[in-house]
């Protein structure tokens, strides 16, 4: 099986994560290691160890039906790990970068700031897909 082929369903991550979620995150480090072809800092092993935190938190709230938390805010410090993930692992495309039924298709998340012209995270599918900067652009994953 390759690379692209590879699925994992919610459940499977949820029980990965639930049985050694250290040992989880460990394998996601080195996947990404791998794929950046260089060793992580501590900063990227934090910041991939509170993304996968966060896979869990949503997996079992999904699993348990519990819908109470899944609208639950981020917090400013949440927001900027996200948005570092989406800089890091994203490719910058402009104002232009998301158009049409794809743009219609995606939940915001506002920036947790006072600011009117914050940025802004966009989930497809309720995955992080791109992270957007008042008048400079979309930087959004391409896997």
């Amino acid at each position: 099986m390759g690379l692209n082929e590879m699925k994992m369903t919610v459940k499977d991550i949820t029980e990965a994560m639930t049985d050694s979620h250290d040992g989880f995150t460990e394998l996601v480090t080195d996947s990404v290691s791998f794929r950046l072809g260089r060793p992580l800092t501590d900063e990227e092993h934090l910041m991939i160890y509170n993304i996968t935190e966060c896979a869990i938190y949503y997996a079992l709230n999904q699993l348990k039906g519990n819908s109470e938390n899944t609208d639950k805010s981020l917090t400013p410090e949440q927001f900027n790990d996200l948005a570092d993930y989406l800089y890091c692992c994203g490719v910058f495309s402009r104002s232009g970068g998301i158009q049409g039924k794809e743009f219609l298709s995606l939940t915001v998340i506002d920036e947790p700031t006072d600011e009117p012209d914050g940025r802004k995270i966009y989930l497809r599918d309720s995955y992080p897909f791109a992270v957007y900067d008042f008048d400079t652009g979309f930087t959004i994953l391409r896997f």
